[in-house]
């Protein structure tokens, strides 16, 4: 069997090629690799602070309000995965499924998996045309306020400089920072940064078979990577595909620690997202409580407001106690209409994978938008997923909605930042805003005039009428949730963001009922528009 082995002259010149190694050097490097990893869990202990490694005391933690506030991040899912560029991020896994349309494509266009593995993209992946500092100055021309990157994704290669793993993207592949240079392009402009981990589902999601978490029926797993020759069962490997024919998963829980703590040691990233895994089992809460404490605690000994995202995964369990963290729900799969306190839904700008993927389309801006308002007037926020090219790249078309998204905000961000829900969060039919899926989602797609959405300053003053559509025909809108039940007494003004003056408006039993003026620049295209409503001096 060949292994590829990366070497990184003084040059800079990428001298990646395969080189055959003996079996003794192979089982050498993975025992290393198990003294390493037991080796460095012990490497960062956390700080003396006011949390312990315990729920009761990490639910304690308070909720920054600089997130609350910042209502929109961004983050893109980018790595090794990028280069096959094909149906999913999930290409990994799914290539080592004999008979897949995954492992035919892989097959068809890079051969078989026995003798091109997923680790034989690494060196493809090479990050060419990366430009962080234009990255930081799109996404800070899109409105958002916090920024980061999947830093590292069920592939388990890491998009930092790591000293606890070789599979990292200063050592390999790209030879840079990725996710360094960004933050300090990002801190540059004044934004906040976030690091999303998917890395905990990694132990033997790799073998052919297994389940979303990795389990399933591992003893055929294990036959079909021998049938086939994968080098999934290499322990010169062991490190990248973290499966129990090379490892167990107390190293793998050791490696993982590690590598989360040079992640909030070396970046300090404000806010940290997990996706969907065994935080609570057995075998790894302890790790992972260790983990969580270590954040809050260095965070406050640095006077750093930081935040965890608590991910509702398909198994409708929350990753951590419901009490802890700002609740997060992807694509706003299975959230209610109401939730009791501030949350966010993150969410895809691409129609197929999260990565970036061959034909794939993408959502417009007045879509984004729309689905911003929605979730901002119900008290929670969007943290939307960018796809970007395996060279680094953002497609045009993912530029252009997120640039009609930072135009918007430009002129009406101010119904959308500092805000807090209103008595009545909505109004029209938001039936047809959900999918008929068995875990249904949100989607903005059919939105109209008559779906409007209220926010006001969390200092007070005013509301916010949002429109998710401008009208197709007319120059009047009525509110019937803005009555002179719900808003009493007199209204001072009424004006639309973004336009010059006051607008006329009558109101009564049923409703305000408001005239508009002609089309702004802000609602072409049909995009909302916004109303501040000021109500008279008492």
């Amino acid at each position: 069997m060949n292994v590829t082995l990366e070497f990184a002259p003084a040059s800079g010149r990428d001298t990646s090629r395969t080189r055959p190694v003996p079996s003794w050097m192979r089982v050498a490097l993975a025992i290393a690799i198990g003294f390493a990893a037991a080796g460095i869990a012990t490497a960062a202990p956390s700080p003396a602070g006011p949390y312990r490694a315990d729920w009761k005391s990490l639910e304690t933690h308070p909720m920054p309000e600089w997130l609350v506030d910042a209502k929109f991040g961004i983050y893109a899912h980018w790595g090794v995965y990028s280069v096959p560029a094909f149906e999913s991020e999930w290409y990994a896994k799914r290539m080592y499924d004999p008979g897949t349309r995954f492992n035919e494509h892989h097959i068809k266009t890079w051969g078989h998996p026995s003798k091109f593995g997923y680790k034989d993209f690494v060196p493809l992946f090479k990050a060419e045309r990366y430009d962080p500092e234009e990255w930081a100055k799109f996404i800070e021309a899109s409105g958002a306020r916090y920024a980061g990157l999947a830093v590292v994704h069920h592939d388990g290669f890491l998009l930092w400089d790591s000293a606890v793993s070789r599979w990292n993207a200063k050592q390999m592949g790209p030879k840079r920072d990725l996710y360094g240079d960004l933050v300090t392009a990002l801190r540059r402009r004044g934004l906040k940064t976030i690091a999303t981990e998917h890395h905990i589902r990694t132990y033997n999601w790799y073998l052919p078979g297994t389940k979303t978490f990795g389990e399933g029926d591992t003893t055929k797993a294990t036959e079909i990577v021998r049938q086939q020759k994968y080098d999934l069962g290499d322990p010169a490997y062991a490190d990248l595909y973290w499966n129990s024919m090379t490892s167990t998963y107390a190293e793998f829980m050791r490696a993982w620690r590690a590598k989360l703590l040079e992640v909030i040691d070396k970046y300090r990233p404000d806010v940290l997202w997990f996706d969907g895994g065994n935080f609570q089992g057995n075998e790894s809460e302890k790790t992972v409580l260790e983990v969580l404490a270590h954040y809050h605690n260095q965070a406050a000994a640095k006077g750093q407001q930081v935040e965890v995202l608590n991910k509702l995964p398909g198994s409708m369990k929350f990753n951590f106690p419901e009490r802890y963290g700002i609740l997060t729900f992807e694509e706003g799969r299975d959230r209610p209409g109401t939730v009791a306190r501030p949350w966010i839904d993150d969410m895809k700008i691409s129609d197929i994978g999260w990565g970036y993927v061959a034909g794939q389309k993408y959502k417009t801006g007045g879509e984004i938008v729309a689905g911003l308002i929605d979730r901002v007037a119900r008290g929670g926020g969007l943290l939307l997923n960018l796809s970007p090219m395996a060279d680094g790249t953002i497609p045009v078309e993912q530029k252009k909605a997120l640039l009609e998204v930072g135009a918007w905000l430009k002129v009406n961000g101010e119904a959308i930042y500092n805000t807090r829900p209103w008595t009545t969060p909505a109004e029209g039919d938001e039936s047809k805003l959900r999918t008929s899926d068995a875990h249904p989602k949100w989607t903005f797609t059919k939105v109209e005039t008559t779906d409007i959405r209220f926010t006001r300053p969390k200092n007070g003053g005013a509301v916010y009428a949002m429109s998710l559509a401008w009208p197709n025909e007319g120059r009047a809108l009525t509110i019937k949730s803005i009555n002179e039940r719900t808003l009493p007494g007199k209204i001072s003004s009424i004006t639309l963001l973004g336009h010059k003056g006051e607008l006329k408006f009558t109101r009564g039993a049923d409703g305000l009922r408001v005239e508009l003026p002609a089309l702004p620049a802000t609602a072409a295209g049909g995009k909302p528009f916004a109303l501040k409503i000021v109500a008279a001096s008492r």
